[in-house]
């Protein structure tokens, strides 16, 4: 139950756009006693358009306490704050994710009671002047004598016709602010004025958010900022790749696009992705046409373990890779059977390995070089995809926030930190090599988790089925907080380390990247080398209590951000 249906001629709250393909800034209020029908077809109360949106994709009821959101069975589904609803009962600050589209609701507390006076004929006029814009002519709207529905698009309040001292103002949002509804001064407040704690400015006793900081007045926390126009785009090709990969990998579940904070393009991670791409591919042809110079390329993955080998060890890597000499390897395990019959086979097979040079042997020899060379090479094309995916969504990131020069230096001590977690986990072991850029960009995840790990990262999980389902492909697309995604992902290096589970992964350079990455983010921000503009993970368990750690959110960019 809804409860009991309010007045039909109230104004009653509305819908920010923060994100979105477009409109991105505007407000939609809400009013009225009737449900709002909110789709991409034209007839809806609220109109949206986006290839994500379905016609009805979901509807506004009026409560008496406020609005309930309740979806109408739509494809993409509705979430709030995070988590798949079917119903919601709103409440003030509540973000609404809707086909692609970012909206933040704000209650009556927000933006003020209103009630219109019943018409006295079908048409009424109704005067919204858009804030800046000077003396704006009256904008006219139909209200009938049953029903009144407000989706008026404006970017902003001042007033609204005579009754302007009841509404406060709400200031126009721009185009990467995600629900600023503050403004004005403390004229019609009921008390006293609410007074930002970072620039204090003073605001309506009603007012939530500082427009000019970007921050909860009374948390202290910053309103997330994100660029969510082109997310429809995202999704759409996102979509098409995953119908055709689909046939190839059948199961899987990978993150295709993050949100945050971004002053610079990332030009440094593109550049790493594509250095990156180019060494695992000529080290991958190198296998193939030329599979004797394996014997000189092997020494650029990362070589580590002090232990002796098997005889099972030795014989497959002769057998099955080209790190070796395996006919100079062949002919002395010979000569051994013939010189010492009666030597145990294992025996002969480790003599054989020792009696060959180091240039013969199967392992490469160490060197410091190789903590960064392995980075950068791949053992196949799925190894080299799946991480570059990674790359992209945490690392470009990353890289947008603290700057070009400073990602190409802290990427190579991500992968040293790594590749040296790797070799103190297997030092005891037999001789080994350890190639992929995993562990680097574990690095990144493990810093994006610092810097942003409320904003959303945007998610896709498949399942193609067998010929007795007629090979129907299961698709969803949804998006999550991004320090749930980087713990998912990490909770498995955790567990299989616990276990001791062997499965030819690299676990510990996992958790050495991110525990590297993550503390090379705090010392940032602790340091004040970057601003995160508090969407760092101290501000948002302390709030205003962080800032003298990492300073207030509208202290401008950080030391690293202000290079050229």
């Amino acid at each position: 139950m809804h409860g009991t249906a309010p007045d039909a001629y109230s104004l009653r709250g509305g819908l920010v756009i923060r994100s979105g393909p477009e409109r991105v800034g505007e407000m939609l209020l809400l009013g009225g006693s009737a449900p709002l029908i909110m789709g991409k077809q034209a007839s809806s109360d609220l109109v949206l358009t986006g290839d994500l949106l379905s016609r009805h994709h979901c509807r506004l009821v009026p409560t008496e306490s406020g609005w309930c959101l309740e979806d109408l069975q739509s494809t993409n589904g509705v979430t709030v704050n995070g988590g798949r609803v079917s119903t919601h009962d709103l409440a003030d600050g509540d973000d609404i994710r809707v086909g692609g589209f970012a909206l933040v609701y704000v209650s009556d507390a927000g933006i003020g009671p209103f009630s219109l006076p019943p018409p006295e004929s079908p048409q009424v006029s109704l005067p919204i002047p858009v804030p800046g814009a000077g003396e704006p002519p009256p904008i006219s709207e139909p209200i009938d004598n049953e029903t009144y529905g407000v989706a008026d698009e404006v970017p902003g309040l001042q007033e609204l016709a005579d009754h302007a001292d009841r509404l406060p103002a709400v200031a126009p949002v721009g185009e990467t602010a995600d629900a600023s509804v503050a403004g004005g001064s403390s004229r019609n407040g009921d008390g006293p004025p609410e007074i930002c704690p970072c620039c204090r400015s003073e605001y309506p006793v009603r007012m939530k958010i500082c427009v000019d900081c970007g921050i909860n007045l009374r948390t202290g926390r910053s309103i997330l900022t994100a660029d969510g126009g082109k997310l429809d785009d995202i999704y759409m090709a996102a979509e098409g790749v995953i119908r055709v990969v689909s046939w190839l990998v059948c199961l899987g579940v990978y993150p295709i696009a993050s949100e945050a904070y971004g002053a610079c393009r990332p030009h440094a991670v593109r550049a790493l992705a594509v250095i990156t791409v180019i060494a695992s591919v000529w080290f991958l042809v190198v296998g193939v046409a030329r599979p004797d110079s394996m014997r000189t390329t092997k020494n650029y993955l990362l070589w580590s373990g002090d232990g002796e080998p098997s005889a099972e060890e030795v014989l497959l890597f002769y057998e099955l890779t080209f790190y070796g000499d395996g006919e100079a390897f062949n002919e002395r395990l010979w000569e051994l059977e013939e010189t010492h019959p009666d030597m145990d086979w294992d025996e002969s097979v480790l003599a054989a390995h020792r009696g060959l040079s180091p240039e013969q042997q199967y392992p490469g020899q160490y060197r410091s070089s190789q903590l960064i060379t392995h980075a950068f090479l791949h053992a196949g094309i799925g190894h080299l995809v799946g991480n570059l995916i990674f790359l992209m969504v945490f690392g470009s990131r990353v890289n947008a926030l603290i700057g070009n020069i400073p990602t190409v230096v802290l990427y190579p001590m991500l992968a040293v930190g790594a590749g040296l977690a790797h070799m103190a986990s297997v030092m005891e072991g037999p001789p080994g090599a350890m190639l992929g850029a995993s562990g680097a960009i574990m690095g990144l995840a493990g810093m994006y988790f610092v810097l942003f790990p409320v904003h959303q990262v945007h998610m896709a999980a498949w399942m193609r089925l067998g010929l007795l389902f007629m090979f129907r492909l299961h698709l969803k697309l949804w998006s999550v907080r991004g320090f749930w995604v980087v713990l998912f992902y990490i909770a498995f290096d955790v567990i299989y380390t616990a276990l001791g589970v062997e499965d030819g992964t690299a676990h510990w350079a996992h958790l050495g990247g991110f525990i590297v990455g993550a503390g090379l983010a705090v010392i940032l921000l602790l340091t004040r080398l970057i601003n995160a503009r508090g969407g760092d993970i101290i501000s948002a368990i302390l709030g205003r209590h962080a800032w003298g750690l990492v300073g207030a959110p509208n202290r401008g960019p950080g030391l690293l951000q202000r290079l050229p």
